[in-house]
């Protein structure tokens, strides 16, 4: 892991409002809860299954295709980490700035990185693996699937993998995850912990070829996900309409938000597709911002200035509620 990225409201002990972490601001279902507490004996005096097959059959389910597409993961983190030791001494492209365990993951396992930047997607390339965050951390940017299927075409002995974190916190692509039935060099990324705001309990998964899954899943450490992880996989991917925000209502709220943002003459509001938003400082740095938000207004923000490829004093900023935006507003308004 590199330091400084994500979220670190651990480091805080009086963060009232957070802004910093990109989970669903209305926090985790209260149903969702009590199914864990009901769980919570069970999960902790038995063993879980050790690659948590029982999921990878419901999410089949749950998107018609066939189990042995999917492996889960202790978070997406792991993931990107499994799929590094198996792409372990080879080369990897990442079109930043982006997602830093791309990064973090392709150093552990010895993989030289070439960077590029995002508008250089149609271009071939010549590595053995690539990654692309789609809809993109930090700045909300998208790729679609035409483009996506443009690149698997042209670039058949580059496997890519395409980071789906965040897709439902847009509505302006959709998932390309159908796309691993017809091309062998195809990874898709997903996270439960966004959407569903789980992540103290961590659970991701990959979607791929099975002989893909295969080789994974000879790479992955057992038991990475804890019997209470399951439990929350199985009853999410039960209800999992039910348990989902609506994305058009939070996209309604973010506008006004940036709009808001937007009346703050110092602030450079960068476009976004999602619910989080890159902003460039354009007087003062993020650090000492940052820390004033923390100090005097118990507000946490991401400093994004160590997004590698990302110039400028930079912070992201995720959509929370009205009252709680207000609270923001007014903090960087006294800055």
């Amino acid at each position: 892991m590199l330091n400084g990225h994500g979220d670190d409201l651990h480091n805080y002990a009086y963060i009232q409002y957070n802004f910093s972490s990109n989970v669903y601001y209305g926090g985790c279902r209260p149903e969702l809860i009590r199914i864990l507490e009901k769980s919570l004996d069970n999960c902790v005096n038995n063993y879980p299954s050790p690659t948590a097959e029982e999921l990878s059959v419901i999410a089949s389910e749950h998107f018609g295709m066939k189990s042995n597409n999917f492996l889960f993961f202790n978070g997406a983190t792991e993931a990107f980490y499994t799929i590094a030791h198996f792409f372990k001494g080879q080369t990897a492209t990442i079109f930043g700035p982006t997602f830093a365990e791309y990064e973090g993951s392709c150093q552990v396992h010895d993989i030289d990185i070439n960077w590029k930047f995002r508008d250089e997607f149609h271009q071939p390339i010549d590595t053995r693996v690539a990654y692309v965050c789609n809809p993109n951390n930090p700045d909300g940017q998208i790729v679609s699937a035409k483009d996506i299927e443009a690149f698997l075409i042209r670039n058949k002995e580059t496997t890519l993998v395409v980071d789906e974190a965040y897709i439902e916190f847009t509505n302006t692509i959709q998932s390309v995850i159908r796309l691993c039935e017809e091309y062998v060099n195809l990874i898709v990324v997903r996270s439960l912990t966004k959407v569903f705001a789980i992540p103290g309990v961590r659970l991701g998964y990959v979607v791929s070829n099975a002989k893909m899954i295969a080789d994974l899943s000879a790479k992955k450490m057992p038991w990475s996900v804890n019997a209470l992880a399951i439990r929350a996989g199985e009853y999410i991917f039960e209800e999992y309409e039910h348990l989902s925000f609506y994305i058009i209502d939070l996209l309604q709220e973010m506008k006004s938000f940036l709009r808001n943002l937007s009346e703050i003459d110092w602030l450079e509001v960068y476009p976004t597709n999602t619910t989080y938003v890159l902003i460039r400082l354009k007087k003062g740095t993020a650090s000492k911002l940052k820390d004033y938000l923390a100090r005097e207004h118990r507000v946490l923000i991401r400093d994004a200035t160590n997004f590698t490829g990302l110039k400028g004093e930079c912070i992201r900023l995720s959509l929370q509620s009205e009252e709680v935006n207000g609270v923001l507003i007014n903090a960087l308004n006294e800055w």
